[in-house]
């Protein structure tokens, strides 16, 4: 049977190029040292960090080890072993590119490009490098969100669905706000991480997935 090729998705690629918009105004914030940057950093500061507290310190502190840069290396690598295993080869294509590419290799780059210091405030861990953007929040962004894509086209059950897709949205949101509160990264790193990394997400499941919707599978399933 052969396989039918969707169109773009225009919704979707609104949203990737509005992430990217996003991003944009934010690189040149911090290239021009933008006033709205300032004011952004500074509303993060308040309704993010504050107040310090141990309990909301312990959690963030746990959080944010589901973006750093070992356990996305690890879990993408787990991805693709049984993508490849399943011979699922689209798999392992989205997974590597997102994360490997776009994430990790990505990372170093804009970081090395840009080079802002991280705020001058108290840091509740360490964190070595520089700051914009943040590497957690691109990380959790196409880590997480690449996950929820393959949940999307695999997972069939609406209700392990439903819970896989909630708690990977927990953690998209939770670890950029973490690194945040614990005082490594302006709030303007994060969205510029989150919207670099929906732009993408988007992008390459557009490209990746072009022949692939959750549609065609059940159909795929039934002959």
């Amino acid at each position: 049977m052969r396989k039918p090729m969707r169109t773009f998705d225009y919704f979707q690629l609104g949203l990737a190029l509005f992430g990217l918009t996003i991003f944009l105004c934010l690189m040149l914030g911090v290239l021009y040292d933008l006033p709205y940057l300032h004011w952004i950093d500074q509303l993060g500061l308040h309704q993010i960090r504050e107040p310090l507290t141990a309990e909301r310190s312990w959690f963030f502190r746990n959080v944010t080890r589901a973006g750093n840069t070992r356990w996305t290396a690890v879990v993408m690598a787990a991805t693709i072993a049984v993508s490849l295993i399943v011979k699922k080869y689209d798999i392992a294509v989205f997974m590597f590119v997102n994360v490997a590419i776009f994430a990790l290799g990505g990372m170093v780059v804009l970081k090395h490009t840009f080079n802002r210091p991280r705020p001058d405030i108290l840091h509740l861990v360490s964190a070595s490098g520089t700051s914009f953007p943040s590497g957690h929040a691109l990380n959790s962004i196409l880590l997480y969100g690449s996950l929820i894509v393959l949940t999307h086209y695999y997972v069939h059950n609406i209700y392990l669905r439903y819970a896989f897709t909630t708690l990977l949205t927990t953690l998209i949101i939770a670890i950029p706000m973490s690194r945040v509160y614990l005082g490594v990264h302006y709030l303007s790193d994060v969205l510029a991480g989150m919207s670099l990394g929906t732009f993408f997400l988007i992008m390459s499941k557009e490209f990746i997935f072009k022949y692939r919707t959750r549609e065609f599978f059940e159909n795929e399933e039934n002959t």
